[in-house]
């Protein structure tokens, strides 16, 4: 649903990382920061905290929409960029979830289906696309959408009822996704 609204967002972001690009900044290292900062927001998970939690992890997740302008203003867009940005997000997925269960914020059992419904939205994309799909980028909550749940609810010192979402709505867009993929693949 976000990606509606990435064009009209490209430009300012584009102007930010062209910014980050002159500081001498690489695509890579921001990815790489991105994911740091985020280990921590787990971390505040881990320790209750969702407000700071919740703070850190959106300056987390707007250095990760960060990597793709800084690279695409440098001219530096490769393929091993995409990956590690794509490998990290999944690894972001996985720490967010696992220091709200180790938190005692949300049963490890929910924080485990939500976790696993994002990854297969993911990997449901990758393989459509592989296979000849065209871009799938579609559904009720690609990551985008579950981390602003994670992040509202967590502002909101409700996480629970976000991981619960996140976990709904994950496992809808991973049937979305295998529907469209099976029509277009068929």
């Amino acid at each position: 649903m976000l990606s509606r609204i990435r064009p009209k967002v490209k430009e300012p972001l584009e102007r930010i990382g062209r910014g980050i690009a002159k500081a001498g900044i690489t695509p890579n290292q921001l990815t790489l920061l991105g994911f740091l900062i985020t280990l921590f927001a787990s971390y505040e998970f881990y320790l209750g905290n969702q407000i700071i939690a919740a703070l850190i992890l959106g300056i987390g997740a707007f250095l990760d929409a960060l990597d793709g302008a800084v690279a695409r203003a440098t001219n530096r867009v490769s393929k091993f960029g995409g990956f590690l940005d794509s490998t990290l997000d999944r690894l972001s997925d996985g720490v967010i979830f696992l220091g709200i269960a180790l938190g005692g914020l949300v049963d490890w059992r929910i924080a485990f289906l939500a976790l696993m419904g994002s990854y297969m939205v993911s990997y449901a994309r990758c393989r459509a696309e592989l296979a000849g799909s065209g871009t799938l980028a579609i559904g009720i909550a690609e990551r985008g959408e579950r981390l602003i749940i994670i992040f509202i609810t967590a502002l909101l010192k409700i996480v629970q009822i976000g991981v619960y979402l996140v976990a709904l709505l994950s496992w809808m867009t991973f049937l979305q996704r295998v529907h469209e993929a099976k029509k277009r693949l068929s």
